[in-house]
């Protein structure tokens, strides 16, 4: 059962080790044992090396429960096991409440996240979370292309146009499209 909102609280848990079948699994269902409900998940190799994030949800002392039980997760996975509960997001001073983001497909080329990212510091913004990938599109002409996708904090006095008109530079100039301008998006993005 999820738990109602007044009665929830929130939790990130990683595991990180040797890739092996059923480590998702694994996680799922050690959260699901313990009364949590998983929110977000992320699984991925890199090598021989996998990560699996989950965000959850469950009740205070099922929290508790999950964070004194860890010590089995990590004997029954063989990975590096990180539980962090959460407290209630807060807002740092100067930034707008809501959260924003903005996703983009380009030319893949050496230096497109860090120009996408001096973009976000230089107008002030407040980095939450970034997923980037890269493709290979088939065809006549094969081509490399790059997903980008930003989440942040604005702050207050953010100049929406000047930000709009430089992003579309760049992408202008990574031969792409914007396929999501800055807009609002779901809070339970907090919790990346």
């Amino acid at each position: 059962m999820i738990p109602e909102a007044l009665d929830a609280q929130h939790a990130a848990l990683w595991l990180i080790g040797p890739d092996m079948r059923g480590l998702l699994n694994l996680g799922a269902t050690f959260v699901a044992e313990h009364g949590g409900n998983i929110d977000k998940d992320i699984a991925d190799k890199f090598g021989e090396k996998a990560v699996v994030f989950m965000s959850i949800t469950a009740k205070p002392a099922d929290i508790t429960r999950m964070a004194n039980a860890v010590a089995v997760l990590k004997k029954a996975s063989g990975c590096g096991v990180v539980f962090q509960p959460m407290r209630e997001p807060t807002v740092p001073p100067g930034y707008q409440e809501e959260l924003y983001g903005f996703d983009v497909i380009t030319n893949d080329a050496a230096g497109l996240v860090a120009e996408l990212s001096d973009l976000v510091a230089r107008f002030g913004m407040m980095l939450v979370g970034h997923t980037g990938e890269r493709r290979i599109i088939p065809g006549p002409r094969r081509q490399v292309k790059a997903g980008q996708k930003f989440v942040v904090m604005l702050p207050h006095d953010l100049d929406h146009t000047l930000f709009a008109h430089e992003l579309n530079q760049i992408v202008k100039k990574y031969h792409g499209t914007i396929v999501t301008a800055l807009r609002t998006v779901p809070g339970l993005l907090w919790w990346w």
